[in-house]
């Protein structure tokens, strides 16, 4: 997909003209980039949006899918908090939902709550869950063990080897329970499950990059908007404190393209990130970015993406959808929120971060470890 701007010329002034009203108002929202540096927190954008108190809201779950997720390999979800401690095996937080459903032909170890729509929950030969567990749908398989730590609410038929509950089991009227299960208290009730995972609806990022193509501090910061463009072999672009704005990022040769965020920063790229290239998105000590994609992510070369020590400096928002695939040797510690993409790899992915993706795809295991950090990051926004 290729940005338009000559074509969108006339709704990018209004945009212009709307940011502006609405910069006088909104404190460090503005374009101009002394102010907006000397304020604390993540960055504000034109309408005055918190990238913070936004991720807060988006990032909830290890993995949300806004489609189904289906799990070939084993699934493996934890938590830390990395403003707290690195991090360390099997800490909790590393809830998981779907709005759709949830299949896992493996095994699933999910240290945190497990939430699925009405297609329910298709689990494979053994499925623990550490926290709740919520089924719009029915649970199991004829073969599958399923141990819950908390309590669990099915609102269809309970088909299992095996089921223990900690807590308390609540099935439907007249659903079908099999006699393997065990549950510190069971009950008969209508069961709802609301959609856990906050998808398209949440942000419109074609707008949000529609109105930083004209209110941006490309100029002070000595950044052109093709800057990415064609890029032949390596290339690396720091972004000190701002918010910056670029047409697309491409090149069809061998290297590297890096990416730097070197303070309080925030990247709109309007088209296609196309890259024979490797690509690295980099942050200094105490720096973060927010980056809104409103095109395609085609890379062929390995991506590197964010620091494990610190996830949830990394914010990333994808407009369209396709697929995002990760090749061999690739890396995402950070937060990725695509609801219409696909994520994904030939090989086993480990995640530090959030995934808010329409499904993961590929065969092989997939491990979260969700940085609950990331649930704390509108508290620094200015007032």
């Amino acid at each position: 997909m290729t940005w338009a701007r000559g074509v969108a010329a006339m709704a990018l002034a209004v945009a212009a003209c709307t940011a502006r009203d609405t910069i006088a108002t909104s404190g460090d929202s503005g374009d101009d980039l002394a102010a907006f540096c000397a304020a604390d927190g993540p960055p504000v954008l034109v309408d005055g949006t918190c990238t913070g108190e936004l991720a807060e809201k988006l990032f909830r779950h290890a993995v949300c899918g806004c489609g189904s997720l289906a799990f070939s390999g084993d699934l493996l979800t934890d938590g830390f908090d990395s403003g707290m401690a690195p991090y360390t095996p099997l800490g909790v937080g590393g809830h998981v939902g779907s709005n759709v459903g949830i299949d896992g032909s493996q095994s699933m170890t999910i240290r945190g709550d497990l939430t699925a729509g009405s297609d329910g929950v298709e689990a494979g030969t053994m499925m623990e869950v550490s926290g709740d567990l919520a089924s719009g749908g029915p649970l199991g398989r004829s073969g599958s063990t399923i141990r819950v730590g908390g309590s669990a609410r099915v609102a269809g038929d309970v088909t299992v080897a095996s089921l223990t509950v900690g807590g308390t089991l609540v099935t439907r009227p007249g659903a079908t329970v099999r006699d393997e299960i065990i549950a510190a208290v069971m009950e008969s009730a209508d069961v709802t499950v609301p959609p856990p995972c906050r998808c398209e609806e949440a942000i419109d990022v074609a707008a949000l990059i529609e109105q930083h193509a004209v209110v941006n501090h490309d100029a002070e910061g000595g950044v052109a908007p093709d800057a990415l463009h064609d890029v032949d072999g390596d290339a690396t672009l720091e972004l000190d404190c701002g918010r910056y704005y670029l047409d697309d990022i491409g090149g069809n040769t061998d290297g590297t393209v890096v990416i730097r965020s070197n303070g309080r920063t925030a990247l709109f790229v309007a088209g296609n990130i196309t890259l024979r290239q490797n690509l690295v998105v980099e942050l200094a000590a105490d720096a973060e970015l927010d980056l809104f994609i409103g095109g395609y992510i085609q890379v062929s070369g390995v991506t590197t993406l964010g620091d494990r020590e610190r996830p949830s400096a990394l914010r990333i928002y994808v407009a369209v959808g396709g697929t995002i695939s990760l090749s061999a040797g690739s890396s995402l510690s950070g937060n990725l929120h695509a609801p219409l993409a696909d994520l994904a790899s030939p090989v086993p992915l480990e995640v530090f971060g959030s995934l808010v993706v329409n499904r993961v795809n590929g065969a092989a295991a997939v491990t979260v470890h969700h940085d609950r950090a990331i649930g704390f990051a509108g508290q620094t926004c200015a007032d």
